[in-house]
């Protein structure tokens, strides 16, 4: 489930961020139960799918109003199921690496803080391009399914809006004191039709997050993540429509570490907290993400 990580650059400033996602989906859930291989049979039964995805992450502050930003995903993943034949049960898998797809945003701040506790309201706009691979093969040429694809083969866009406030000013363990701001986000995504016709739900995600200063380049942060996804048009695919979307909603501490002005990192930990899957899906029991960021102004020498 995606963090809410936006930064606020003011016009000038170049952020470069370093993502990597750690999700190995090796639990069976129907519905909002706990389940097991085959619970609900089907021409072939999920096993395990273990994702690793890198993303490089460009962010520009074209004006102190407007930025944009621009995300390259490189997805690696490994996926085993066992097939049903007439001739009897196959063990499958794939092991692959490729591009994913490419995602354009920019943001605008309709309400910018004049102080630290003003609050900043911005509305976000996005398009995710086809630019990731869709025809990733195992050892035996057969074809991935397009939903275990580094790319899905559509364009998608999506609109949203983030809120920041800072709410209190409190002590850190220096004795110095620290803001306290509670962040808002929600995001709507309008899923094209990709690869074999197949439209992946559309997806609401809402986040609420906040952040301590323990010290004054240390911070606790915490974040509550939710995704809200509808059952997807399979297309000519095959897939069984029954077995897509559901309602994820994850808690996810973290530590944020500044190591220089500039130099920042962070690292989560997403715990499911509810799921509700439609019919029978993998899920994990746990999320790894971390981050690393540099922040500078083009504007400084000038």
């Amino acid at each position: 489930c995606p963090l809410n990580n936006y930064h606020y650059l003011k016009a000038g400033w170049i952020g470069l961020n370093i993502v990597h996602e750690y999700i190995n989906q090796d639990q069976i859930y129907v519905g909002s139960s706990k389940s097991f291989v085959g619970a609900i049979p089907r021409d072939h039964d999920e096993v395990q799918t273990l994702n690793e995805r890198s993303v490089l992450q460009l962010q520009l502050g074209i004006m102190d109003k407007l930025g944009l930003g621009v995300d390259v995903p490189f997805v690696h993943r490994e996926h085993s199921h066992i097939a049903h034949h007439q001739a009897g049960d196959e063990w499958e898998s794939w092991n692959f690496s490729g591009l994913g797809d490419v995602v354009l945003t920019g943001q605008f701040a309709l309400i910018l803080p004049a102080d630290e506790f003003d609050p900043y309201l911005s509305f976000i706009g996005g398009v995710k391009l086809a630019t990731g691979v869709t025809d990733e093969k195992n050892v035996a040429g057969e074809e991935a399914e397009i939903t275990i694809q580094p790319g899905t083969g559509s364009v998608d866009e999506f609109i949203g809006f983030n809120y920041r406030q800072t709410i209190l000013s409190v002590p850190t363990i220096s004795g110095e004191y620290g803001a306290l701001p509670v962040t808002l986000g929600v995001t709507y995504q309008f899923n094209g039709a990709g690869r074999d016709d197949y439209r992946a739900g559309n997806i609401l995600h809402a986040h609420v997050a906040t952040s301590y200063q323990l010290a004054r380049r240390a911070s606790v942060l915490l974040q509550a993540n939710g995704k809200f996804q509808d059952y997807a048009d399979v297309g000519s695919t095959g897939e069984p429509r029954d077995n897509t979307g559901g309602t994820w909603i994850f808690l996810s501490p973290g530590i944020g570490l500044q190591m220089s002005d500039a130099l920042g990192g962070s690292f989560y930990i997403q715990i499911p907290f509810y799921q509700n899957v439609h019919g029978i899906q993998q899920t994990a029991k746990f999320n790894l993400l971390f981050g690393l960021s540099y922040n500078f102004d083009l504007l400084a020498s000038e």
